[in-house]
């Protein structure tokens, strides 16, 4: 079965990403910002959170089977990558997307993208601890100045556009750690002889099946019922951005590691504020606008320090 080239399977500690590998960041930053407001588009139309989830992992995942079967790179079914797709399924996709579509409709896009900035520091605290990075002073303080931000936003009362939203805000940070962790686990645990596209493709198909059984047992049905509109269309997009954004999710972690994969979630904290102001006309606070500079601050720390990724 064709494979990807050759990488190392950690690239070593506190690497520098390759040019073609910050292009990847910029990208998927913008997937899960796009990903967040497509979740207010298809809630607002109507599309229930569950069916939802189901059907953008079911059509993404399906989508990539077919194009993994035409080119003879089906996903292997033996115990390394089943543990593999139902960890990455629940933990990258089914549990955080059911959240936060939940909270799509209490929250806007732009402060529930504001949560995916703890995410670094949750991985490197999870790779330190596993030997996966190792201590480098520029990349930590890099880290701190993305806690600073989100504590910028957190903090502040007048930070928030409505009393009492602290608390829909601090929930939504546990997608935060639902991907911290699954991006330690898939450094971990890939099977390194398996390319992204196979393991995008099990991924999701798992994540379908995860999102089924939860519709099955709370009875919430729904299959493009009703006139087409917006949620209908949000929900086709959705299929098609997972297929992006978890491609590129394994494919960085497998070129980098988890550390430095861990600062899309900087950039998708920009794009997803863009897009709440352009979709849904947010309004930041000047605290959210200086948090997103200290976000970025770190990210220059994070990915300009140490030494050159080691790409094939």
């Amino acid at each position: 079965m064709p494979v990807d080239p050759p990488v190392a399977e950690t690239p070593g500690p506190a690497a520098r990403p390759s040019p073609v590998t910050i292009g990847m960041l910029f990208v998927l930053g913008v997937s899960f910002a796009l990903a967040i407001s497509l979740n207010r588009f298809a809630t607002d139309g109507g599309v229930p959170f569950l069916p939802y989830v189901f059907w953008q992992s079911l059509g993404g995942g399906a989508a990539l089977l077919l194009m993994a079967a035409l080119l003879r790179r089906l996903p292997p079914l033996d115990f390394p990558h089943l543990r593999m797709f139902l960890t990455a399924g629940a933990l990258n996709l089914s549990f955080p997307y059911m959240l936060l579509a939940y909270l799509a409709p209490k929250v806007p896009a732009s402060l529930l993208t504001l949560g995916l900035s703890l995410v670094p520091v949750m991985i490197y605290a999870l790779a330190l601890a596993l030997r996966q990075d190792r201590f480098h002073p520029l990349r930590f303080g890099g880290i701190l100045l993305g806690l600073a931000g989100i504590l910028l936003v957190l903090l502040p009362q007048a930070s928030l556009p409505a009393p009492g939203m602290a608390g829909w805000v601090a929930l939504g940070l546990l997608p935060s750690l639902s991907y911290a962790v699954n991006a330690v686990l898939v450094a971990r645990w890939r099977p390194q002889a398996t390319g992204s596209l196979p393991l995008t493709a099990g991924m999701m198909l798992a994540s379908a099946g995860y999102a089924l059984v939860v519709m099955a047992a709370t009875g919430e049905w729904w299959a493009f019922g009703g006139a087409f509109g917006i949620g209908h269309g949000a929900t086709i997009a959705a299929m098609a951005n997972n297929c992006v954004s978890f491609y590129l999710v394994f494919e960085i972690i497998r070129r980098a590691g988890p550390v430095i994969f861990s600062t899309v979630n900087y950039i998708a904290t920009l794009s997803g504020m863009g897009f709440g102001i352009w979709f849904f006309g947010d309004a930041p606070s000047a605290y959210i606008w200086g948090a997103i500079v200290l976000m970025f601050a770190g990210l220059f720390l994070v990915t300009m320090t140490g030494r050159r990724e080691n790409e094939a």
